[in-house]
């Protein structure tokens, strides 16, 4: 906006003056900013206090180091994983899991328990119970029965319903639904430790050949949507017009108050978190509201799944601070 000049007199006078400095001008960025770091700073106390998963997290993001707590809980996922590969006897949803959070505990995609791990992973794809594998006339209409689709990871025997619970609060009850997200969860897993594996590209042109990415809320569920985006995030070496769309589909069911509709809020946070997108950063700006007005006094965040949601909503602020302020 122009600046109203002065009557002559007046700038003569001004001009006259000794020059004083100027006060900076405040950014109006600048509360919103301290709100946020004060968030930051209460949730990172309450975590760094947890001698767990989620605070050895916090404690590395920091570079405090936590070699002791990272051997004993490497040991515990170690001691239990099965002879043939698996955790929790053959269950995807725990394996992919755990090959996950060894990945963050320090291993390597070659150490001998991940590789075992991504190898009995990948025996279970289009096995008996895979998403895709089996065809009704409902489904061949779609395009989704196996004569379309393959490269789906199986949760269990097509005869038994299955359920699937994530760890950052997400529930899918329907069977369908949950064998879906398991082995967009499972690709997710596998693509992290090692998106060159020449196994994963099947997987992911499954994935990528599904159509749910344009459609938010309609024959899928939402939950499958964002694990689809979570996963494909993970890929490396393709197009991903079907990342774009989804996200394109996400943003727009974005609700004014940050949350989504018929999804675990934390869930959504944690997917936007892995995409390296501007779609993504957009979306996580306007979360940052939703999370400074629902955090605990103590620096928490959920109920249930307090630890694992108290770490999304963390990284999500400490993300949207940084690229706020010019350091992201």
């Amino acid at each position: 906006m122009a600046k109203r000049r002065q009557p002559t007199a007046a700038r003569k006078t001004q001009a006259s003056k000794s020059k004083a400095p100027r006060p900076k001008r405040k950014s109006q960025d600048e509360p919103s900013l301290r709100v946020m770091q004060d968030a930051i700073d209460r949730a990172a106390d309450w975590l760094l206090e947890r001698r767990d998963f989620y605070g050895f997290l916090s404690r590395r993001d920091r570079g405090r180091g936590a070699p002791e707590l990272a051997r004993h809980l490497r040991g515990d996922l170690l001691a239990r994983q099965g002879a043939d590969g698996s955790w929790n006897e053959g269950d995807l949803a725990v394996s992919s899991e755990a090959i996950w959070s060894l990945l963050d505990l320090g291993l390597t995609p070659d150490t001998q328990a991940v590789a075992r791990g991504l190898d009995w992973m990948y025996g279970q794809r289009d096995q008996d119970g895979s998403y895709g594998v089996g065809c009704t006339p409902a489904r061949h209409e779609q395009g989704i029965c196996e004569h379309f689709v393959s490269g789906f990871f199986s949760l269990g025997p097509a005869d038994e319903p299955q359920e699937i619970v994530l760890s950052n609060g997400q529930a899918v009850t329907s069977d369908v639904g949950a064998r879906l997200l398991a082995s967009e969860r499972a690709l997710r897993s596998a693509l992290r430790a090692n998106p060159h594996d020449a196994r994963s590209a099947a997987s992911i042109a499954g994935l990528r050949g599904l159509p749910l990415y344009l459609d938010y809320g309609g024959s899928f569920t939402p939950a499958v949507l964002v694990g689809a985006i979570q996963a494909l995030a993970w890929a490396r070496g393709v197009g991903m017009t079907e990342l774009e769309a989804g996200l394109e589909s996400l943003a727009a069911a974005q609700d004014s108050d940050g949350t989504w509709p018929n999804v675990e809020f934390f869930f959504v946070v944690e997917a936007l978190l892995e995409v390296k997108h501007r779609a993504a950063s957009e979306m996580l700006k306007r979360v940052a509201p939703r999370l400074l007005e629902t955090q605990h006094k103590y620096g928490a965040w959920g109920r249930r799944f307090q630890a694992a949601q108290s770490s999304i909503a963390l990284r999500a602020l400490e993300r949207v601070f940084a690229e706020s302020s010019g350091r992201g």
